[in-house]
């Protein structure tokens, strides 16, 4: 398998520990100053960025390269957009929404820890669907000349959580992710 499918897939597999981190986080109500917020708010900026700004344009590189060869129904390539283009909305919106329920302002707590558990099943959704259709059609149909193509279109941010350096925004959440998988690391 290429380098860049196992670093797609080891970012999925981060991805996950998160979207599970986001779902076993209690729910905002009754206190949305309790301290679990401000990991549910990390969680989010993290997933907002990072995945939407790097992981996201590669499968849509990795994609668009397999419909043009032929490797990829035209439809698989444009649901593929269409769940990132969704979850590239839906983030900033449910950390938007968030805030201003945290605040008392505008939207009612119960919405928003409704919506971020939709969120988090969108993302689950769009990691099982590249790994069923686009990773094993990557793996299969594209050549060295291919990757060389796609490597050139593309350049890598560094994670800012899951690489060695971690962010000192994403220290806490760093923390309650190796805690969580018991690894003390």
């Amino acid at each position: 398998m290429h380098p860049l499918l196992d670093a797609l897939l080891s970012q999925h597999r981060d991805m996950a520990r998160l979207i599970g981190l986001l779902e076993r986080q209690p729910s905002l109500e009754p206190d949305p100053d309790a301290p679990h917020v401000g990991l549910l708010v990390d969680v989010l900026v993290y997933l907002t960025h990072f995945p939407d700004v790097s992981h996201h344009p590669l499968e849509d590189r990795i994609a668009e390269r397999l419909r043009t060869r032929g490797a990829l129904a035209a439809d698989l390539c444009q649901e593929l957009e269409a769940q990132h283009a969704r979850l590239a909305q839906q983030g900033p919106d449910l950390l938007r929404d968030m805030e201003g329920a945290m605040r008392r302002e505008t939207v009612p707590l119960e919405l928003v820890a409704l919506n971020s558990r939709l969120y988090a099943e969108r993302l689950r959704h769009n990691i099982a669907f590249e790994e069923l259709v686009l990773i094993p059609q990557a793996a299969k149909s594209l050549d060295e000349a291919d990757w060389q193509a796609i490597a050139a279109t593309y350049a890598p941010a560094a994670d800012p959580l899951f690489s060695g350096e971690v962010d000192q925004r994403f220290e806490r959440l760093r923390r309650a992710i190796a805690t969580q998988a018991d690894c003390g690391c």
